[in-house]
């Protein structure tokens, strides 16, 4: 054949190859703006048609996520971890949060017209974002400060409830609103938490409105199953409040019975500032469903040191306020991919937590 047709070929081979790979889907942890959140709409679908493949989808996407945002880098370990004894040199100072005047301008655009729905008692406040199904024991989680678990879809983890963990399905978003409906049946749960990230376009992605139809027509009908609802969670970008703002003004008699949110930076009174921002502009208890001492800002990461310090003051500012019901630090898995690996919970083998786990679960 003449070296233009091969050429040719090669071309057209080339460019098949690109096109397959750019068609590929994947679940992700999106790294977008400062914040960082889990992505796995996709596994709930797929343990819908069946569940045991869906087991194994699910080990899959625990090690394909990738970065939605090109312009950030991925975090990278900062020093090795310290031993348990190491760890009670740390400050254990917890940082109080402060009240600014915006935060009481910003109070004043909170929605009169929204109601609550409480009541829900858990068994502590430290909490698991539980992205392993049944591939890691959970038995060895089972601190006596754990009381919450969720896997960012409606699957239950198996054995969560015979170990005392009180298991939260999630509306993540239109992807998984047919299979969060057909498992949240009465007696499923007691809540239910809503949408992931509605203002980042790497995650469930939709405008207030769209985000308060999705409501009505999933969350709310939950409320005569007896749930509590948990707000969408917003990424603490700075559109983040401004999505929620207009969520909360629009959904007028939702029932809501407290606030989701979300936060990944490296400054404890930043963190404690943020948290308590939630809670004095709509009155309602808040669940912290991801955060880590995680650098997005180009900066260096935390130390292993630094790591413990931020946990135990935040921990500390945590169990002190009656309105913080749950903590969900990120993060319990093996590999936690674009954030900085030293804030992880579990043991490299996923085989038990580690010395900073052990903290997480038992305080």
């Amino acid at each position: 054949m003449a070296p233009s047709g091969l050429l040719n070929l090669a071309s057209l081979a080339i460019v098949s190859l690109v096109s397959l790979t750019l068609s590929s889907p994947a679940n992700a942890v999106s790294l977008l703006s400062n914040h960082v959140a889990r992505n796995h709409h996709d596994l709930s679908v797929a343990r819908n048609a069946l569940e045991a493949e869906a087991v194994v989808v699910a080990r899959s996407n625990r090690k394909s996520k990738r970065a939605n945002n090109a312009s950030r880098c991925k975090a990278t370990s900062s020093s090795a971890k310290p031993s348990s004894t190491s760890k009670k040199a740390t400050s254990t100072t917890t940082h109080k949060a402060t009240t600014t005047s915006s935060k009481k301008a910003a109070a004043t655009t909170a929605s009169t017209s929204v109601k609550t729905s409480t009541g829900i008692e858990l068994r502590g406040k430290a909490c698991l974002a539980w992205p392993n199904y049944d591939y890691n024991d959970l038995s060895t989680w089972k601190g006596s400060s754990v009381g919450l678990i969720y896997s960012w879809d409606a699957v239950k983890v198996p054995g969560a409830e015979e170990l005392g963990f009180t298991y939260a399905p999630m509306l993540w978003g239109w992807k998984n609103a047919a299979d969060f409906k057909s498992r949240t049946v009465a007696g499923y749960s007691n809540i239910a938490l809503g949408m992931n990230e509605p203002d980042q376009s790497g995650q469930s992605n939709m405008d207030p409105g769209s985000g308060i139809s999705l409501w009505w027509e999933y969350m709310e009908p939950l409320v005569e199953k007896g749930y509590t609802l948990i707000s969408p969670a917003v990424s603490n970008a700075p559109a983040g409040k401004t999505w929620m703002a207009d969520f909360m003004a629009g959904c007028n008699g939702c029932h809501i019975g407290g606030i989701a949110v979300h936060w990944y930076s490296t400054d404890i009174n930043d963190f404690t500032s943020y948290v308590t921002y939630w809670h004095e502009t709509y009155g309602l208890d808040v669940y912290i469903t991801e955060y880590a001492d995680q650098n997005f800002s180009g900066g260096a990461q935390a130390s292993m040191s630094e790591i413990w310090t931020f946990m135990e003051a935040a921990t500390a500012f945590v169990n002190q306020n009656s309105w913080i019901k749950a903590h969900c630090w990120f993060g319990a898995m093996e590999d936690l991919t674009n954030v900085n690996p030293d804030n992880s919970l579990m043991n490299s083998d996923g085989t038990a937590p580690n010395d900073l786990g052990y903290f997480f679960i038992y305080n």
